[in-house]
């Protein structure tokens, strides 16, 4: 979280970590072709989801925050591809872009004019503050359409990818589909975390580390230019405008979700699109719902699960928004209404004994790090040590140096007979050359000398 907030903004909201939910739907195709491939993929998706979603409820950084939501939402599009909800997945990629790019920037905008502070503990009341009502409310639209508020275009893009986990048939995706909804709502309650706690309540801030020494009792706000309020209106307009995909209607017929929905239907990932036909598996008709390797034939025979008793593209609308709004509720009580009832929570978790583990866990972030460093780094660094000591100590020094210095070695001992004498050079010649001959007169005998003696040798 070094990196530049514009930098941040950039990376998570639409290229580098994204990547991996491009990849999958490109290469829909092959993973259709294993029954397991895309059950594995729903089922790492969604836990990654609900992991982050922990972990961004503990932490205390506001870019923090915000990256361990990135992670959770790319859990969501990685559980859309594994449900066969490739138009969601790739709908939330588009929303998600808009949405999470205001975040950031709006983050950006707190640290720059608080000299670096992004401690949510240590700033209040931005929305009062003259200059920052614009930052105030743009984050206040990411942070709706992060948590999936109704008709938000997060609202849409996350409901497709949660109805699509109950009606498609496969190994627990229904579990998967109520996680999900769980995590939506740990969604909500972490994101309104951050705006409660920084735009609402009485005015206060601390300066960072940036202060450089300055008195920070003489230290004022800096709030953002023209030009940034302008570019936060703009992306937050386009998060807002981002929901129209979901109701705009496209050349392909049957297909519903705009441009969105025909752009995944051209690609090998149109085996998600909704009321698409695309392809008969082995000769045999089969619904996309059926099965996660089948493919889409005719909507009216899809196999559709349920929720609660109702479809669930009809009840995910209801469900979805409840969730919501009761993260929203704990958000609001917790640290608006009683800014310290969070905070005594977590106390009273300290104190005992059987729950301690929990916020210390979530805190340090289920010691991800550590275990990393333990299980892998560490391993790999000393693997890394022995080869090098290897490279370097038998394959260069012994093999490869070993061999080019013996005939330097044997040169250096009879470098001292260039002496420049033809006499020396001529009795040298001789004296070999009587060496050699001797050699050959005796050969014989020395071998069976040699002979004799091994095979005394021998038990």
């Amino acid at each position: 979280m070094e990196g530049p907030t514009p930098v941040s903004a950039l990376i998570h909201a639409a290229t580098m970590v994204t990547a991996g939910v491009y990849l999958i739907a490109r290469t829909y195709p092959l993973f259709q072709l294993d029954d397991y491939a895309l059950p594995i993929v729903a089922w790492v998706g969604g836990l990654t989801a609900l992991f982050a979603a922990t972990i961004g409820m503990a932490q205390y950084d506001i870019k923090r925050i915000m990256a361990y939501s990135t992670v959770s939402q790319l859990g969501y599009m990685f559980l859309g591809l594994g449900v066969l909800s490739s138009y969601g997945a790739a709908y939330h990629v588009f929303t998600h872009a808009f949405f999470k790019a205001v975040l950031f920037l709006t983050c950006g905008a707190i640290m720059h004019g608080f000299a670096g502070q992004l401690d949510l503990r240590k700033l209040s009341g931005l929305r009062k503050m003259r200059g920052w009502k614009i930052v105030s409310y743009t984050m206040l639209v990411g942070c709706l359409c992060l948590a999936g508020f109704p008709f938000t275009s997060g609202y849409f893009s996350k409901d497709a990818i949660l109805a699509d986990a109950f009606v498609t048939q496969g190994s627990g995706f229904e579990i998967l589909g109520w996680l999900a909804i769980f995590t939506a709502g740990l969604t909500a309650y972490y994101t309104f975390r951050v705006w409660f706690r920084v735009c609402c309540g009485p005015e206060y801030y601390e300066p960072g580390d940036e202060l450089h020494g300055d008195d920070p009792s003489s230290f004022h706000p800096h709030p953002p230019r023209v030009a940034i309020n302008f570019v936060l209106i703009a992306i937050a307009s386009g998060a807002i405008i981002a929901a129209l995909p979901y109701f705009m209607d496209n050349e392909t017929k049957g297909i519903n979700g705009g441009w969105v929905a025909e752009m995944v239907h051209d690609s090998p990932a149109r085996g998600g699109v909704p009321n698409a036909v695309v392809a008969v598996v082995d000769g045999e008709h089969a619904t996309a719902h059926e099965g996660v390797a089948n493919a889409v034939v005719d909507q009216d025979h899809a196999t559709h699960g349920s929720i609660l008793g109702m479809d669930p593209h009809k009840a995910m609308y209801y469900i979805s928004g409840v969730v919501g709004m009761i993260g929203l509720g704990f958000a609001f009580f917790f640290h608006l209404a009683r800014r310290k009832a969070a905070d005594s929570l977590r106390n009273k978790l300290l104190a005992s004994r059987f729950t301690r583990w929990l916020p210390i866990a979530m805190e340090n972030k289920w010691y991800v790090d550590e275990f990393y460093i333990a299980v892998i780094r560490t391993p790999l660094w000393i693997l890394g040590k022995l080869f090098a000591l290897i490279d370097r100590g038998i394959i260069d020094g012994l093999l490869v140096n070993g061999i080019a210095g013996t005939p330097r070695a044997i040169a250096k001992w009879f470098s001292p007979l260039h002496n420049g004498a033809v006499q020396s050079y001529a009795v040298s010649m001789i004296g070999g050359a009587a060496l050699v001959i001797l050699l050959m007169m005796f050969m014989p005998e020395i071998m069976s000398f040699l002979q004799s003696t091994m095979i005394g040798a021998t038990p």
